[in-house]
């Protein structure tokens, strides 16, 4: 997994509570206790989970949060009660800086706030906070069982599936080893490479479609007749010739092959976006004034687009994950233990659709599969109030 692990680890443990002293400092600093301590555990456990790869982003975040509270723009009228005459609009670089992280602190406090105004959303927040909350911190309390324990097998027992008991409470497999173990540990990698294929299939769209749209002429046919052509390619199919001529050693690369082939649709609504919205003003402004591609694209329309971005990049995962258990479950990637794909293709080729003690070994990773989809699902519900304010009103 080009050596990403999030496998909570002591070295993770002590990043985090590093990381947790700056927001925790900036709130006794500020007089603000609340949200130090909980930027402090934010950063822990994210340090804890993931080393550098959390703990750093968290600072950032947490940070944000914490100077949300305690920022007051001095130059502003209404809040330093100075009359216009005598408000000085000029700023300083880290007048700026100070500025715009207070600005997506109160970004981020109202995005919590739509996650748990919705019930829906909510219920999703906590089922995908579950699985990473098992794969990450599980493997700290259930060991993986990774060899085959033929101590276990019953007395005139034929193999050795059993049903969930008070000592494995999610069964055996057909070599003995604990069902359960296979499921906290075998759920890291699917989820990793189905969400990096989501973010690059949604980054390749939505730069593809801003340009075609932007741009015009030779660029947008261009780019449209590419999209054109690989949806004209069944991608299942696709996958399966490519899965028997080449070798996905790396579940990166993998990544990379999914999202190839997924962004076409997605560009084509964000063009369809973004010639709707070159037509407003600010944008035809921003235009006129070159104020260059990069600043139209990520600063004028980028925002008026990101809730169904982001509810596409949630179904660009679930798409992903379908995939990918797909190609396992057929044999067509090479077969690494433990991956709750593998242990469908398992159940399916050692009979345990057809035997009532082996019905956990196919149905436990069938469910969890099933319930983060379900999650993912339920999540775009709050996705979309957060991201379209037309929405809050309803509630």
């Amino acid at each position: 997994m080009a050596g990403f692990d999030t496998i909570a680890t002591p070295v993770g443990l002590l990043i985090g509570i590093i990381c947790g002293f700056v927001p925790l400092g900036i709130g006794i600093y500020y007089r603000h206790l609340r949200p130090g301590i909980m930027g402090f555990f934010a950063c822990t456990v994210s340090g804890f989970a993931c080393g550098f790869f959390g703990g750093i982003p968290m600072i950032l975040l947490s940070t944000s949060v914490v100077v949300s509270y305690v920022y007051v723009n001095r130059q502003d009228p209404f809040t330093s009660r100075k009359s216009i005459e005598e408000v000085d609009f000029a700023e300083t670089n880290a007048e700026f800086v100070l500025r715009q992280t207070a600005a997506f602190g109160r970004t981020l406090r109202a995005m919590s706030y739509g996650i748990l105004r919705n019930k829906g959303g909510f219920i999703g927040f906590v089922g995908i906070l579950f699985f990473l909350v098992l794969t990450t911190f599980g493997p700290l309390f259930i060991e993986y069982e990774g060899q085959p324990r033929m101590d276990r097998r019953l007395p005139g027992a034929m193999t050795l599936f059993q049903m969930p008991s008070s000592e494995h409470i999610l069964g055996l497999d057909f070599q003995g080893r604990d069902v359960l173990s296979h499921i906290v540990y075998g759920g890291q990698t699917l989820i990793i490479t189905a969400i990096e294929t989501g973010l690059m299939a949604t980054a390749i769209a939505v730069v593809f479609g801003s340009l075609a749209a932007l741009l015009g002429g030779i660029v947008d046919q261009l780019l449209s007749a590419l999209s054109n052509f690989i949806l004209t390619i069944p991608q299942f199919p696709l996958l399966l010739v490519l899965a028997s001529i080449l070798d996905f050693d790396s579940h990166f690369m993998l990544a990379v092959l999914l999202a190839a082939l997924s962004w076409p649709a997605l560009m084509r609504a964000v063009r369809a976006q973004v010639l709707s919205l070159k037509a407003r003003d600010y944008v035809e402004a921003a235009i006129t004034l070159d104020l260059g591609m990069s600043h139209i694209i990520l600063r004028e329309v980028f925002p008026n687009m990101v809730s169904y971005i982001a509810i596409n990049f949630i179904f660009a995962i679930r798409g992903a994950m379908y995939a990918l258990v797909g190609l396992v479950i057929l044999g067509m990637v090479p077969l690494r233990e433990p991956d709750w794909g593998i242990m469908i293709w398992n159940a399916r080729s050692r009979g345990a659709f057809y035997n009532p003690d082996a019905v956990m070994m196919a149905l436990a990773p069938i469910m969890a599969i099933a319930l983060f989809q379900l999650s993912l699902i339920l999540f775009t519900r709050s996705l979309e109030e957060i991201f379209n304010p037309r929405l809050r009103s309803g509630l």
